[in-house]
């Protein structure tokens, strides 16, 4: 089973979770909305440092920016494989440096938003002419749905979390 990790990047001075939106000319899963992450690689120390690793390859935002709030549950992929998440935050966005060969573009979303429930639904997609029922974050001008979604869904439940708190 492949494994990745991803990061859900909490910023501080906008108080928003930063997406991003992968390149349309990548193999797996072009142009779709994701978090700063990428798979496990042999090299790679344990999975917080290839969530770490990805990020820095993508945003080229160095590891000593960011603090480590919290581990998520995994999530499983339609393509089988299981996503790492790690909650984390890094006070400013500035400076990045985009990765375009991967990433077409990033934007944020309220952390208010992110953690109501009520901004989740389960939709039906239809992927390669298969249907599923997947998640799907409805207060987003931008298509925010299946692993992405749920991952999000789980900042809902966690007990640190609160936008009058400052990690």
């Amino acid at each position: 089973m492949k494994k990745s990790a991803v990061i859900i990047l909490w910023e501080q001075s906008t108080d928003s979770i930063i997406l991003t939106q992968r390149s349309d000319s990548l193999r797996d899963h072009p142009g779709e909305i994701c978090f700063p992450g990428g798979r496990w690689d042999p090299g790679d120390a344990d999975l917080w440092s290839t969530a770490l690793r990805e990020l820095y390859e993508e945003l080229g935002i160095v590891a000593g920016r960011v603090q480590l709030v919290k581990e998520l549950l995994p999530e499983k992929t339609l393509a089988g494989s299981i996503i790492y998440p790690w909650l984390a935050t890094v006070p400013n966005m500035q400076p990045y440096t985009l990765n375009d060969d991967e990433v077409a573009a990033v934007f944020t979303l309220p952390m208010h938003e992110v953690i109501q429930a009520s901004n989740y639904h389960d939709v039906l997609v239809t992927i390669h002419g298969r249907s599923i029922n997947a998640c799907q974050f409805m207060a987003s001008e931008h298509f925010v749905w299946g692993a992405t979604a749920r991952i999000m869904k789980q900042l809902c439940h966690t007990s640190l979390l609160s936008t009058k708190e400052k990690y």
